[in-house]
């Protein structure tokens, strides 16, 4: 959905704010549904490319933490308020789903540099793909990554060390 041109970005404490709100819309005992750690969740859903229809449910906390997930987002909507990954998402989403706007980015940028690597989480690396475009063809961009697998110090963000190596294979680069 659209955001309103004056749409404004919520902060960590306004998210938690605003999570809060949400699980006591929907009656629910915040001993059990901690308003931090179901903020933490949908974090995590988002920096996975996660909307509330794609979660994975394993269970009942799971279940109830994907309605409030749902809630959440749709509070926001109407509040006209985004959060960070959810910044992250939708201009990811953008890029996936409009062609032509795939397109201009992925010629307008021929070189990208991605500084402390260590420290992207999957969508920062769905990112990196998808502005980079294909591998070969005509005019390839060229993708330069920077980090050390041993500074990794953002797990608790969402942080995926792995993708270093997955951006060896995928990309197919030589190490410096």
């Amino acid at each position: 959905a659209a955001l309103p041109q004056g749409f404004q970005i919520l902060d960590s404490s306004d998210q938690l704010s605003a999570v809060k709100r949400v699980i006591k819309a929907m009656n629910l005992d915040e001993e059990r549904y901690v308003p931090k750690q179901v903020t933490w969740f949908i974090a995590a859903q988002k920096e996975q490319g996660h909307r509330p229809k794609d979660v994975e449910v394993r269970d009942e906390m799971g279940r109830v933490q994907v309605q409030v997930y749902q809630a959440y987002e749709d509070q926001c909507q109407r509040e006209g308020v985004v959060d960070f990954a959810e910044l992250m998402l939708r201009t990811y989403e953008l890029m996936r789903d409009n062609d032509a706007l795939r397109e201009h980015y992925q010629r307008r940028f021929r070189h990208i540099l991605v500084d402390e690597f260590q420290d992207t989480n999957s969508l920062q690396y769905a990112w990196l793909k998808i502005f980079a475009g294909p591998v070969s063809g005509p005019n390839p961009t060229a993708e330069f990554a920077v980090g050390d697998d041993d500074q990794s110090i953002y797990a608790f963000r969402g942080a995926q060390v792995g993708n270093m190596a997955q951006f060896e294979r995928e990309f197919a680069v030589e190490r410096v």
